[in-house]
């Protein structure tokens, strides 16, 4: 009788779920390396500060929606992941926040062996209905596709993926509609998720999509792995996720005096982003609060606003530096303590409004400017150049003077 071992199992599970033939499987929850106490995310048992950035693969001719399912990469895309990864390691960071990763972003961080992966799952937030088949069969989906990449790009070995981001800011407007349409959607049971029956629809949909991320990726790896959702300022108070196992929050220094008419003032620092955080870490108490995005743009078609709270785009170089310094020192000294703060983002983003958008940074589109390392061209070069913001931080979480 021909014997077979766990790899070839775990390939063979793999190539089925692609033709839609998914096998159960139970997995070893014992072996997840990652897991929360109330204000921490463990790492074999012991408290992570997570020091984090984000990172989006989006050059000059390049899209990350339509990069991230190219295997193999070009020669000059490989040659940026690599210099990029290398660069976010020297920053000190250990974890790095993911959007629309190639392979070959799974490759080179297996092969690096000191990055934790925060991987998002990223939805349509504006649609009508979150609820509607058709949609969360294609949000499935994708989620498959995502981490049918992951197992690629780490040949089946277990990847060190700290937790999914199932979803980032949804719409008010459609998390609205989607309540309002499924009024009788008030509660999710699935194979690792079970919740009580207080949920709201676009609740249940994150319960389900969180239940099968968890699903699919324990039959690849034989892990449950940690999910979480990235809510932020403007649904703080409509959206509640206690079925995830922790809580993450897109937070902005310049976003909570715009969408508070009298916000909360820090502990510590007096700062109303401190204040934010520790009003969003005592909503509960209980689990971990994860700040996955917070940055400043460097937009020079917008006037300067300057500290305590800078301001969406306008900011100089020095003053992201300063504010990004200032948003650290606010979450590190904040009386409710907090799993640690992930930077938005590691390069400009040049790529915002597609193919032709990626060839030129728009001074007056403030989205293309939060970037700690800018980008710049010579030519046909594309040249990739550290900001004060990235030194600061270098100085900080490495130590060195």
């Amino acid at each position: 009788m021909m014997k077979i071992n766990k790899r070839q199992i775990i390939f063979l599970i793999l190539i089925t779920s692609i033709i839609g033939c998914q096998e159960a499987n139970t997995p070893q929850t014992d072996l997840t390396a990652f897991s929360v106490d109330s204000n921490h995310i463990l790492l074999n048992g012991n408290p992570l500060d997570i020091r984090g950035v984000v990172y989006v693969v989006g050059y000059p001719g390049y899209i990350p929606w339509e990069v991230e399912s190219r295997h193999p990469l070009p020669a000059d895309l490989q040659m940026w992941v690599n210099e990029d990864i290398d660069n976010i390691v020297a920053l000190g960071a250990n974890t790095i926040r993911l959007w629309s990763a190639p392979q070959y972003c799974y490759e080179v961080i297996q092969e690096t062996g000191s990055l934790n992966i925060v991987q998002t799952i990223w939805f349509d937030g504006e649609v009508e209905n979150f609820q509607n088949e058709t949609f969360k069969e294609s949000s499935k989906q994708y989620i498959r596709e995502v981490i049918q990449r992951m197992f690629m790009g780490t040949d089946g070995t277990v990847p060190p993926l700290l937790a999914f981001v199932v979803g980032n800011e949804l719409s008010e407007q459609s998390i609205l509609s989607t309540n309002l349409l499924n009024p009788s959607i008030n509660s999710y049971v699935g194979e690792f998720i079970a919740t009580d029956t207080t949920l709201t629809a676009t609740e249940a949909f994150l319960a389900e999509m969180a239940d099968h991320t968890k699903s699919y990726y324990s039959q690849l790896f034989d892990v449950v792995p940690l999910t979480t959702y990235a809510n932020d300022i403007r649904t703080a108070e409509i959206i509640d996720t206690p079925f995830l196992d922790f809580r993450s929050h897109n937070a902005y220094s310049y976003a909570v005096d715009y969408y508070l008419e009298d916000p909360p003032t820090g502990s510590s620092s007096g700062t109303i982003f401190q204040g934010w955080l520790e009003y969003l870490k005592n909503m509960v108490p209980d689990k971990p609060l994860l700040i996955t995005e917070t940055g400043l743009s460097v937009s020079p078609g917008v006037p300067s606003t300057g500290p305590p709270n800078y301001g969406y785009g306008g900011n100089t170089e020095e003053e992201q530096a300063q504010g990004l310094i200032q948003n650290l020192d606010d979450a590190e000294s904040s009386i409710a303590p907090l799993a640690g703060v992930i930077i938005h983002e590691y390069l400009d983003a040049w790529w915002k409004f597609g193919l032709e958008d990626s060839y030129t940074q728009d001074p007056d589109d403030i989205e293309e400017w939060f970037g700690i390392m800018k980008l710049s061209q010579d030519g046909d070069a594309v040249i990739v150049t550290s900001r004060m913001a990235y030194n600061q931080i270098q100085t900080r979480w490495t130590g060195d003077e």
